[in-house]
């Protein structure tokens, strides 16, 4: 028994030091002792087109928040897959009116308007099944980090993940 839970135990530190499992998933393995848990991950899902535009992904449906939830707790491909393919089963509809990017203030405050804008994106209905997926799909991985002598948090972009076509409707 004292083999197996080293065993249990060595795999979770591999798991959370070299391939981003959240140490909250980790059964106990350093939880308490890091901040990084589901609260300082998140995902910016955009559908980008072949000249190189991108329209973010806005409003979740419910299940695809899971499906992100589940991802970010193990941040690997396979797992943002799945949400790409989520995604890939949805027909999108853009607001007629393109929406300038709030900048927020480190107190939460909204501090002005970036000079980019975008077109909301929010689930439609199902999509056809004799429709081809059109554009990638692409998910940023972001983690937030804190500096205790200055207590100020930053994002950080750990990864990108593009989604094909052909991949998510495999």
């Amino acid at each position: 028994m004292p083999i197996v839970a080293l065993v249990i135990a060595a795999r979770q530190v591999v798991l959370s030091n070299y391939h981003g499992l959240a140490v909250w998933k980790g059964g106990g393995m350093g939880m308490f002792a890091s901040m990084d848990g589901q609260s300082n991950r998140f995902a910016q899902l955009f559908v980008t087109q072949s000249d190189g535009t991108r329209q973010p992904l806005t409003h979740l449906l419910h299940a695809q928040k899971e499906a992100i939830g589940n991802a970010l707790n193990y941040p690997v491909r396979r797992n943002f897959l799945a949400v790409a393919k989520s995604i890939a089963t949805i027909e999108w509809a853009s607001s007629p009116d393109r929406m300038p990017v709030v900048l927020i203030d480190s107190k939460g405050e909204p501090a002005g308007r970036a000079s980019e804008s975008y077109h909301m994106m929010a689930p439609y209905r199902p999509w056809p099944r004799d429709k081809k997926w059109s554009g990638n799909i692409q998910i940023e991985y972001w983690k937030m980090s804190y500096n205790p002598l200055t207590r100020s948090c930053h994002a950080t972009l750990a990864e990108t993940f593009t989604f094909t076509p052909d991949e998510v409707q495999q």
